[in-house]
């Protein structure tokens, strides 16, 4: 029985981020009790899709810690994921205390993502974050004594006039806390973010390529340092501590997404999304906003897009198994430059072919042919 998982979309926010491009809103008070009865109600409709029970569970947004935990918990009840199950939910400091987090525990909660961010003030109004560094710092203290299985931890890099010594402090701040898990994201320009267009309008300084692989360089080598381990492009954990949420993305397995805007990739090949606004998502529950088939071609894309970004990398045996090859003579090249290890049975990232994840996903796309047509040897 392969296994599965659940993503489950809580849209609302405190205050909106200028870089996010989720679908994300602001209320003051969310209608929380009709939203829970969507979810069941969709999970109800498809989870025939579906063999078994969910293996995973992870509850993104949003800020999925304004949800409260008694309807955390109906939802957990509902969706009986195993035993065993890694349950994780996204919260953000300023909206969790020592007592709420015990109430997520009771409800079935026991893995966290937590958004840190930065410690630093003025990189933290910039991010409009909705809670000040010392919210961020409590919270990891009552975090790493709260009793969760694992937790996981957030933190931004390459920011508007942001210094690499800054960059440093940050990283001594939460590895100060020794996280078990670490998530490292470079600012990204969204399209039609807000960020995006005041860096078009001039307003924000544009990224230096060199200080971003400096701030990446450095912050491989602490974590690394601190015994962490990459297991893909931007996470760090230690051993037993991955997001196997995550791993099914990235390893081309199977979930359901639930809630406004959700995707999904169900077991018939069928690629689902749900309505994107909260109100007709109460309102049709039941209905995608839209389904599609993909073609072999496009899951094989798809595949190779999550499966490059792991350490495992592409496994060959499942690339045959949705009818394609990867013409290993047109990678023979990163491979001698040391940027990809190519294998009997699979391709991984290796070295600094980490930084350049994105154009080696382009060539091992364009290295696609169909089984019918062998590919040469390396």
């Amino acid at each position: 029985m392969n296994p599965w998982g659940l993503y489950v979309h809580i849209p609302w926010c405190r205050s909106r981020c200028p870089y996010c491009a989720f679908n994300t809103y602001v209320d003051a008070e969310p209608p929380f009790s009709t939203y829970t009865q969507a979810l069941l109600c969709q999970f109800q409709a498809h989870q025939g899709d579906f063999e078994g029970s969910p293996s995973t569970v992870f509850f993104g947004g949003g800020t999925p810690s304004l949800h409260p935990p008694d309807q955390i918990h109906r939802l957990l009840q509902a969706f009986a994921p195993k035993p065993d199950a890694e349950v994780t939910l996204e919260a953000n400091p300023g909206t969790v205390n020592s007592n709420l987090l015990g109430e997520l525990l009771q409800a079935g909660v026991n893995r966290l993502s937590l958004g840190i961010q930065t410690f630093h003030p003025q990189h933290a109004r910039f991010l409009n974050r909705g809670h000040s560094v010392d919210d961020a710092r409590r919270l990891l203290e009552e975090v790493a004594q709260s009793g969760f299985r694992s937790w996981s931890a957030d933190l931004m890099f390459a920011l508007p006039h942001q210094s690499l010594a800054e960059f440093q402090s940050d990283l001594d701040s939460l590895l100060a806390c020794d996280p078990p898990h670490v998530s490292l994201y470079g600012l990204t320009a969204e399209e039609g973010t807000p960020y995006t267009k005041a860096l078009q309008a001039g307003q924000f300084p544009p990224q230096e390529e060199d200080l971003w692989e400096d701030m990446y360089d450095c912050a491989v080598e602490r974590l690394s340092a601190a015994g962490l381990y990459r297991y893909e492009v931007s996470n760090w954990a230690r051993p037993g501590h991955e997001s196997q949420h995550n791993n099914l993305y990235w390893r081309g397995r199977h979930w359901l997404g639930l809630g406004a805007g959700a995707h999904g990739w169900h077991p018939q090949g069928l690629r689902t999304i749900g309505h994107a606004l909260p109100q007709k998502f109460m309102a049709h529950p039941q209905q995608w906003a839209s389904q599609s088939q993909p073609t072999s071609r496009e899951q094989a894309v798809e595949y190779l897009l999550g499966a490059l970004r792991h350490k495992e990398g592409v496994d060959l045996q499942f690339i045959k198994t949705l009818g394609w090859h990867l013409n290993t003579a047109q990678l023979n090249q990163h491979a001698q430059n040391g940027l990809l290890k190519i294998e009997k049975n699979s391709i991984r990232v290796h070295d600094r072919g980490w930084k350049l994840i994105n154009s080696l996903l382009l060539t091992l796309e364009s290295a696609l042919v169909p089984a019918s047509v062998p590919s040469q040897p390396c």
